[in-house]
C-alpha cells in the first residue's frame, strides 16, 4: 500500500520543506512525514497504523495556479518557501485553494490497535492529533472532513461502515464521547463535539487556537512585498438550496408541536372517517402538508400556530432538507388518503391517515423523524448529493447569532437629541441613536403607524368575501359540503373592529403625545396614502352591519323576509349610514389633498408609490358601498321613479342575479348618482397609477423588500370595479327603466372582464415570487403583508360576485379556491402579528432606515468585525514563525487597502458633500483621517522591513515590537473615529441629503476607487460582516444608484467568497448574478 503526499501550494504537508511527493512503504509499524512541534505544544507519535485507504492527490501539481490565465513564477523568500508571483501582474486576481481531493484525510483500520474497542478508541485518539470517528455516506461527515481538509491539518478517520467491527467501534466512541450521532471528533485528545459544534467554533474563531500548532495549509501567498501578499480564498466547493421557498435551517421546536397538532388530526380523522368531518380534515392536512412542502412553516397554518406557541424559546435550529422531504411523505398520504375519502372509501383512507399518525407522532413525542431516515438512504444511495446540508452547516451558527441579535434586548443607550446651533431654526439637528435600540424600542403609542391600519381593513375586507360567499351559497345550485355561513363573517366582523378600535385609540393618543411623528407621516409621499386604509375600513364595516337586525342576523338590504312578508327591521341602518358617511367624505377629502400634493409638490420618481392607489381604491368601495346601505334613501322612502317600469325593471334583475346583495333594494337617483360620483375618478386614477407604478416597479431598483408589498394593491382596483362596475350598470336599467337582455350581457360583460384582468394580475404577481424571479417574499414579516391579503380579499369577493352571476361550477370553484387563499393569508399574517407581538420585535418597533448611502455604516461594520483577527495576528507575530509575520501583513495589506479608500470617498465626496450643506460639520473627522495616512505610511515601511529578506533580524525585531505596542492604541481611536462618524454625520444623509443626491454621492464614491481595489474591498467587507442580511443590504445599497453595475460587483463577489455566501446572497439579490453563474440573466 503506498501513501502519496503531496501539496497543493507551497511547502509540503508537514513543513516548509518546498514541494515533493514521496512514496512511503504502509508496514505495520509505517514511519510517516515528521514535523516540528512549537514549544510548549502536546507531542504526538510520529508512528501511525497502516492505512487501508487514500484519497488521491490532484493529479497535476503544476497546473494548480493562484490567478486566472497565467503560470505562476515561484519566487523563494529566503527561507525555502515558495512564493506564486503571477507573470506580469502587479494588481493580480484573487488566489484561490483549488483543491478538491481530500488529501489530507488518512484513513486507518481500527483492528490494528490491540485491546477491545474501548481501548481501540481511546489509542487513536491519543496517537492522532485530529481523529473522527465517522459514516462514509454521512453528509454532516463529510462536511466536517472538508472543513479540516480545507484548513490543511492531516485528519485521522474511521469510517465505521467501512471497516470490520466498526459498529463496536462506533459504540463505543459514543460512550467515551457522550455524543450520540457521527461524526464524532478529537482535537488534540480533546473532544471537540460533531459537525455542528466544529462548524460553531470555526465561525467563533475558536477553532484556530485548537489547532494551533498543527501544520495547515498556507494561508497566505506572494509574500514579497506589501503590494503583492494576498489571503488565500477558501475553495468553493458545491453548496445546493432545498426545493422552492425551503429554508434550510428550521426550528425544531415548530417542526415537533407542528406534528402533534397533525398527529390530534390524524386521530380525529380516523374517528370520525365515516362522516364529513373525516374528509375534510383529510383535505385540510392536504393542504397543510402542500404548504409546507413549498415553504415549511411560515405559510402553514399549523405550522404557524405552533410558531406562536414556542415563541417564547429561543428555536432548537435543525436542517432544513430532511423536513421538506417529511413534508413531500405527508403530502403523498394525504392525497392518497384524501382520494380515498372523496371517492367513496373512508376504511381505506383512515387505514392512510393512520400511517400518517404513526409517523407524526414519532415526531412529536420522540423527536424521530421517520421521513428523515429514508432522506438519508437517499443520500446513502447517491439519490440526493452529498453536499445537501453544506449550507445548514456553514449558517446554523450564524442563523442563531443572528436570532439572538434580534430578540435579546442589547442595552444600547436612548437616543440623544443634539442641536448645533438652539438660537437657529435652520441649524443641524438629530439625534444620535443605534440599530441596536431602534430594534429594541418596541413601543405601543410612539411606533403606531398608519401604515398598521391595513391589518383591520385586510380581516374586513375578508368579513365581506364571506358575505357575499354565504349569500351565493344559500341559493347555490350546486350544494357544497363545505358553506360558508353568517357565522364566518360575523366572527371576523368582530375581530377587525376590535382590532380597529385599539389601533384606532393607540394612534389618537400617539397623535396627542408625538404628533411630529404623525406630520411626518403625513407628509411622508409614501405612507400619507395608508391614512386611506381608515377611511376604507370605515366604508367596508358599514357594508357588514348595514343588514344585521337586532337578533344578530342578517337582512336583505335592510329587509328581513319571513317567509313572503317583508319586515322592517332596521337597528343597523342607521348606525351603518353614520359610518360610511364618515368613511366617505374623509376619503374625498383625502382624495382631493392628496391629488393636490401630487401636482403641486416636486417628486422623484422614486416616491411614486404604489400605496397612492389606495385612495383610488378607497373611492371604488365608496361607489359599491353607497347604493347598497342605501347612502340617502330608505326602502320605505323610495320615490318610485319610472314607476312601474322600475318594478319590471327589478324584478328582470331579481331573476337575472338572484338579488343577493341588496343593491337593487334601494333604487334612488341619488344614490346612483353618489356612486357613480366615486366610481368616476376611483376608475380614471386607476389607470393613471397603474401606469405609472407599473412602469416605476419594472424600471426602477425596488431595493427594500418592504416596499413591494403594496404592488399587490394592483388587484384590489380591477376586482372592485368589476363589482362596482357591474352593479352600476344594472342599477342605471332600474333607475331609468327599459332594461333588456342585451344590455344586462353588457353588466355581466364589465364584471367578467374586470374579475379576469384582476385574476390575471394576481397569477402575474404569484409568478414573480418564484425563486428563480424571487421578487416578493425576500423580507422577514412585516405589517406591509397585509396589503396583500387585503388585495387577495377583494379577488375573493369578485369570484363570489361572478359566481352568483354564473352559477357555474367552475365559478364556484374559483371563489372557493380565493376564499381559502384569503383565509390562509390573513391567518398566517394574523399569527405572525401575535408572534412579533410575543417577542416585542418588528411590530410597534422603529423601522431600520437605509438608502444608497448605507453602504458607508456597513462598511464601519464590516471593519469591526475584521479588527478582532487583525489584533490577533498583531499580537501573536514572532520572528522566528514566518508564517505568523506573513499572516499579519496579509491582514494589515487589506486594512489598510480599505481604510485608505474608504477615508477618499468620504474627504473627496461624501463629508464634502455634508459640509457643503454644514460647513465645518465633518471637518474633525477629515482631520482624523489625515493624521491616520500618516501613521499608515509610517507603518507601511515597517511591515516592508519586515518582509525585507537583506534586513537584519534584529531590524525585524524593532519593527514588530513598535507595531505591537503602537497599533493597539490607533485601533481604540480608530473604532471611536467609526463611532463619531455614525453619530454625527450619518444623520446629515439620513435627514438632509435628497435621494437623487444620496444616489450621485454612492455612484462618484465608486467611480473614484478602481476596480482593481474594488476586488480587494468588496471581499472585505462581504467577508466580514457578520451576517447574511448585512451583507445583502451592502450590495443592495451598491445596486440602488448603480443597477447597471449589478453583474460587475456580483462578480467581484462570486470570485471571492464560498459557495454557501454567494447561494445566501444570491437568492436575495439574483440581479447581482454574472455571465455564467447559475440562474443568470441578461441586464437590458
Amino acid at each position: 500500500r503506498l501513501f502519496l503526499c503531496f501539496d497543493t501550494m507551497q511547502g509540503s504537508m508537514f513543513g516548509q520543506q518546498g514541494y515533493n511527493a514521496q512514496f512511503v512503504n504502509a508496514t505495520p509499524q509505517m514511519a510517516m512525514f515528521g514535523h516540528p512541534q512549537p514549544p510548549q505544544q502536546p507531542q504526538y507519535p510520529q508512528q501511525y497504523p497502516p492505512m487501508q485507504v487514500i484519497a488521491d492527490a490532484p493529479p497535476n501539481a503544476a497546473s494548480v495556479q493562484p490567478g486566472y490565465g497565467q503560470l505562476p513564477q515561484q519566487v523563494s523568500n529566503g527561507n525555502g518557501s515558495v512564493e506564486m508571483k503571477p507573470r506580469g501582474v502587479e494588481n493580480h486576481k484573487p488566489v484561490h485553494d483549488n483543491s478538491t481531493a481530500l488529501d489530507r484525510i488518512v484513513q486507518i483500520d481500527p483492528n490494528v490497535y490491540q485491546g477491545d474497542d474501548a481501548s481501540k478508541v481511546k489509542a487513536m485518539v491519543a496517537q492522532n492529533p485530529i481523529m473522527i470517528f465517522s459514516r462514509s455516506t454521512c453528509p454532516f461527515c463529510l462536511e466536517l472532513k472538508r472543513t479540516f481538509n480545507e484548513i490543511g491539518v492531516q485528519t485521522t478517520v474511521v469510517e465505521t461502515d467501512k471497516v470490520s467491527g466498526g459498529s463496536g467501534i462506533l459504540a463505543a466512541a459514543k460512550s467515551m464521547s457522550g455524543h450520540k450521532t457521527v461524526p464524532i471528533a478529537y482535537i488534540k485528545g480533546q473532544f471537540a463535539g460533531g459537525c455542528d459544534d466544529v462548524k460553531a467554533d470555526q465561525t467563533k474563531g475558536l477553532l484556530t487556537d485548537k489547532l494551533a500548532g498543527l501544520p495547515q495549509r498556507p494561508k497566505v501567498v506572494n509574500a514579497y512585498n506589501m503590494d503583492s501578499i494576498q489571503l488565500v480564498v477558501p475553495h468553493r466547493g458545491k453548496a445546493v438550496h432545498p426545493l422552492f421557498w425551503f429554508p434550510n435551517v428550521v426550528n425544531n421546536y415548530v417542526v415537533r408541536l407542528t406534528g402533534l397538532f397533525v398527529t390530534a388530526l390524524c386521530a380525529i380523522c380516523i374517528a370520525f372517517h365515516e362522516y364529513r368531518t373525516g374528509k375534510w380534515i383529510s383535505a385540510f392536512l392536504l393542504l397543510d402538508f402542500s404548504i409546507r412542502l413549498f415553504v415549511a412553516s411560515s405559510l402553514s397554518p399549523l405550522g404557524m400556530l405552533a410558531t406562536l406557541l414556542v415563541s417564547p424559546l429561543k428555536p432548537q435550529f435543525k436542517p432544513g432538507p430532511p423536513k421538506q422531504f417529511a413534508a413531500c411523505c405527508g403530502v403523498c398520504f394525504t392525497l392518497v388518503g384524501t382520494a380515498c375519502f372523496f371517492t367513496g372509501h373512508p376504511i381505506p383512507g383512515a387505514c392512510v391517515i393512520g400511517g400518517l399518525l404513526g409517523a407524526a407522532a414519532m415526531e412529536a413525542f420522540l423527536d424521530f423523524c421517520l421521513g428523515c431516515v429514508f432522506y438519508g438512504l437517499g443520500i446513502r444511495f447517491g439519490l440526493v448529493p452529498p453536499y445537501v446540508y453544506r449550507i445548514y452547516t456553514n449558517i446554523r451558527q450564524e442563523t442563531e447569532e443572528g436570532w439572538d441579535y434580534e430578540n435579546i434586548p442589547s442595552g444600547a443607550r436612548a437616543p440623544e437629541p443634539v442641536d448645533t446651533d438652539p438660537t437657529s431654526e435652520v441649524a443641524l439637528k438629530y439625534k444620535v441613536r443605534t440599530d441596536e435600540w431602534t430594534k429594541d424600542d418596541f413601543n405601543l403609542i410612539r411606533n403606531m403607524q398608519v401604515s398598521y391600519f391595513a391589518m383591520p381593513l385586510s380581516i374586513c375586507g375578508l368579513a365581506v368575501a364571506f358575505k357575499l360567499a354565504s349569500g351565493v351559497m344559500e341559493m347555490s345550485p350546486i350544494r357544497s359540503d363545505l358553506k360558508p355561513t353568517e357565522t364566518y363573517f360575523h366572527t371576523l366582523t368582530i375581530i377587525a373592529a376590535v382590532v380597529f378600535v385599539i389601533f384606532f385609540l393607540l394612534y389618537m393618543i400617539r397623535l396627542v403625545l408625538h404628533s411630529r411623528k404623525c406630520s411626518s407621516e403625513w407628509d411622508c409621499p409614501m405612507r400619507s396614502p395608508s391614512f386611506g386604509a381608515i377611511s376604507l375600513f370605515l366604508m367596508l364595516f358599514a357594508f357588514l352591519i348595514f343588514d344585521i337586525n337586532a337578533d344578530g342576523k342578517t337582512t336583505m338590504g335592510g329587509m328581513m323576509f319571513d317567509g313572503d312578508e317583508p319586515v322592517d327591521d332596521k337597528n343597523w341602518e342607521w348606525f351603518a349610514r353614520v359610518i360610511f358617511w364618515l368613511g366617505a367624505i374623509t376619503h374625498i377629502l383625502l382624495t382631493i389633498a392628496k391629488f393636490g400634493e401630487w401636482v403641486g409638490k416636486r417628486l422623484e420618481m422614486e416616491h411614486v408609490h404604489p400605496t397612492w392607489m389606495m385612495l383610488p381604491v378607497g373611492c371604488l368601495v365608496a361607489a359599491m358601498v353607497a347604493p347598497v346601505i342605501p347612502a340617502l334613501d330608505s326602502y320605505k322612502d323610495l320615490p318610485k321613479y319610472g314607476g312601474p317600469t322600475v318594478e319590471a325593471a327589478k324584478l328582470a334583475l331579481a331573476q337575472a342575479n338572484g338579488d343577493m346583495f341588496g343593491v337593487f333594494d334601494s333604487r334612488a337617483f341619488a344614490n346612483y348618482e353618489l356612486a357613480r360620483f366615486y366610481y368616476s375618478f376611483g376608475y380614471f386614477m386607476w389607470v393613471v397609477l397603474f401606469v405609472i407604478t407599473f412602469f416605476k416597479t419594472t424600471t426602477q431598483h425596488n431595493s427594500d423588500d418592504r416596499g413591494r408589498h403594496s404592488i399587490w394593491i394592483w388587484i384590489a382596483a380591477p376586482a372592485l370595479i368589476a363589482m362596482v362596475g357591474f352593479n352600476l350598470c344594472m342599477a342605471r336599467g332600474a333607475v331609468f327603466g327599459n332594461m333588456n337582455s342585451m344590455e344586462i350581457g353588457t353588466c355581466t360583460d364589465i364584471l367578467s372582464m374586470h374579475f379576469w384582468i384582476a385574476v390575471i394580475i394576481f397569477l402575474g404577481l404569484a409568478w414573480a415570487t418564484l425563486p428563480y424571479i424571487n421578487f416578493f417574499g425576500r423580507d422577514k414579516y412585516g405589517m406591509g403583508y397585509w396589503i396583500e391579503c387585503f388585495a387577495v380579499d377583494t379577488l375573493a369577493a369578485a369570484a363570489a360576485m361572478y359566481y352568483s352571476i354564473y352559477g357555474t361550477y367552475s365559478g364556484e370553484v374559483f371563489m372557493m379556491i380565493f376564499l381559502v387563499i384569503a383565509s390562509v393569508f390573513n391567518f398566517v399574517c394574523m399569527m405572525w402579528f401575535l408572534t412579533q407581538m410575543v417577542r416585542g420585535r418588528t411590530v410597534f418597533c422603529p423601522e431600520i432606515k437605509w438608502g444608497p448611502l448605507s453602504f458607508m455604516k456597513l462598511t464601519h461594520e464590516a471593519i469591526r468585525a475584521a479588527l478582532p483577527n487583525f489584533v490577533k495576528a498583531l499580537q501573536e507575530m514572532n520572528l522566528p514563525d514566518e508564517g505568523s509575520l506573513h499572516l499579519f501583513v496579509a491582514h494589515f495589506s487589506q486594512f489598510v487597502i480599505l481604510h485608505e479608500e474608504h477615508a477618499k470617498h468620504e474627504d473627496e465626496v461624501i463629508f464634502k458633500t455634508f459640509n457643503d450643506f454644514f460647513p465645518e460639520q465633518g471637518k474633525k473627522f477629515n482631520d482624523d483621517h489625515e493624521h491616520d495616512r500618516v501613521l499608515l505610511a509610517h507603518w507601511k515601511g515597517l511591515v516592508n522591513t519586515i518582509l525585507n529578506g537583506q534586513a537584519g533580524a534584529q531590524e525585524k525585531a524593532y519593527a514588530i515590537q513598535e507595531l505591537q505596542q503602537a497599533i493597539p492604541p490607533f485601533i481604540e481611536h480608530f473604532l471611536e473615529h467609526l463611532q463619531g462618524e455614525e453619530d454625527h454625520l450619518n444623520p446629515v444623509g439620513k435627514r438632509y441629503i435628497p435621494l437623487e443626491l444620496q444616489k450621485s454621492i454612492s455612484r462618484r464614491a465608486f467611480e473614484l476607487t478602481s476596480a482593481e481595489r474594488w476586488e480587494i474591498i468588496i471581499p472585505y467587507l462581504v467577508n466580514n460582516l457578520p451576517r447574511n442580511m448585512q451583507r445583502v443590504r451592502y450590495i443592495k445599497a451598491l445596486l440602488w444608484a448603480m443597477p447597471e453595475r449589478a453583474q460587475q460587483i456580483g462578480a467581484i463577489v462570486y470570485r471571492n467568497v464560498d459557495s454557501v455566501k454567494w447561494e445566501m446572497m444570491r437568492i436575495e439579490v439574483p440581479e447581482m448574478i454574472p455571465r455564467g453563474a447559475y440562474n443568470w440573466r441578461r441586464y437590458y
